[in-house]
């Protein structure tokens, strides 16, 4: 901790400083063995820096590690030292990163290993990422496995990616509706409403409710703002516990055509992931509890849990892969060929291509039936509001007198 200090010299002059201490004794001791005489002495308040304060959007980003991972793997194969290496990385990419990056090169230099340096820092380097590191260390083609990891690292924010794109506009039609009828209803129809209050005539039934919803939307906005806000909060915090995320993921998977889309996303990583880990040399039955930890889907994890359960009873993966009702049987018979062919990284590989292809076909299906009915429903409520006043307005004009 870091503590600033007012204190007196022997000669009676003041002098002000900052200084390191473990706490207010400690830095009170350090004063006094220096001969000062503590004039005032307090805790100093340092905010932190954005990539630790809000990790989420200042710290350190999936496309930092990526370029670290080529660059680095260059830099070793023209036969650069990791050391040098690592300094010439840090001058590069976000703060956060290099920021990160310099406290890998101070583990390093007290020589420990690159995989047990970046295991220190998993916001980072995640567990998945650490274990290839080791092993390429300890296989020796560290380089390689920096290239692979990076391309495998690629694939996943491709197909992220391709997930968010193809939810972007659905999700934006939907604000603008909200938006929208928001404003119709705190702005559009009280306006109208004075009118036809003034003009005394009777209002048409669908007129009146436009209206009552109308009033009880200005009444009680404040309130329903303050629900929104805290439902919000509530199921964000909810949804972080181990509880809510496997609620949600669940969910998530039964809903219609979306379900698919998801999961398929997530077996295809969990093919891809495999094929890594097997490439790299790891063992089947540890490959799957890597595999497991880094899925994101607690529904996928939990089945890659019961594979691996069975895979050590002594089924084959194939066999495992087969019993477990969240995989597609011909997932399970695709595996099969590569275990037959000795193949097996191969195959998974292409296994993971051919989930991948599938869940873009079933992105771009959720796509092509979200956007029309999103579009016909905001049309269709937005008209219903439009024809309500259009009509009220109809009628008074034909009840004026000629």
């Amino acid at each position: 901790m870091e503590y600033k200090y007012v204190a007196a010299t022997s000669e009676g002059s003041a002098i002000a400083g900052v200084l390191d201490a473990e706490n207010e004794e400690g830095a009170e001791r350090i004063l006094w063995d220096s001969g000062l005489t503590i004039i005032d002495l307090r805790k100093r308040i340092k905010l932190p820096p954005l990539h630790e304060a809000i990790p989420s959007l200042f710290g350190v980003k999936r496309r930092d590690v990526i370029n670290f991972s080529r660059s680095l793997a260059n830099l070793l194969d023209a036969g650069i030292p990791i050391l040098r290496a690592l300094t010439i990385q840090s001058r590069f990419g976000n703060r956060a990163f290099r920021a990160t990056l310099t406290q890998v090169i101070a583990e390093v230099e007290k020589g420990n290993r690159l995989a047990e340096a970046c295991a220190k820092f998993p916001a980072a380097f995640p567990h998945f990422y650490v274990f290839l590191l080791r092993t390429g260390e300890e296989v020796g083609n560290l380089s390689e496995v920096l290239k692979e990891t990076a391309k495998h690292m690629e694939r996943e924010m491709t197909l992220k990616s391709k997930v968010k794109r193809s939810l972007m506009y659905p999700t934006f039609v939907m604000v603008l509706a909200v938006c929208a009828i928001a404003v119709m209803m705190a702005f559009v129809v009280p306006a109208l409403t004075m009118m036809f209050s003034e003009f005394g005539s009777d209002l048409p039934p669908m007129t009146r409710g436009l209206i009552a919803v109308s009033d009880f939307f200005q009444a009680n906005i404040l309130y329903m703002a303050i629900g929104v806000g805290i439902l919000g909060v509530g199921g964000y915090v909810y949804v972080q516990t181990e509880n809510g995320k496997r609620r949600k993921d669940r969910l998530v998977i039964r809903i219609p055509v979306v379900g698919q889309a998801v999961l398929k996303s997530g077996l295809a990583r969990f093919c891809r992931n495999m094929s890594m880990l097997v490439g790299a040399g790891v063992t089947l039955f540890e490959a799957l509890k890597l595999t497991a930890e880094t899925t994101d889907n607690s529904v996928v994890a939990k089945s890659l849990a019961n594979v691996r359960a069975t895979v050590g009873d002594g089924k084959l993966l194939s066999q495992a892969v087969m019993l477990d009702p969240i995989f597609p049987s011909l997932m399970g018979e695709m595996i099969a060929v590569g275990e037959e062919s000795g193949g097996l990284e191969e195959q998974l590989s292409k296994v993971s291509d051919f989930y991948e292809e599938e869940a873009e076909r079933a992105l771009a299906q959720v796509t092509g039936m979200l956007t029309p009915a999103l579009t016909i429903g905001v049309g269709g409520m937005i008209g219903l509001i439009a024809v309500t006043i259009f009509s009220s307005i109809y009628s008074m004009v034909d009840c004026l007198p000629e």
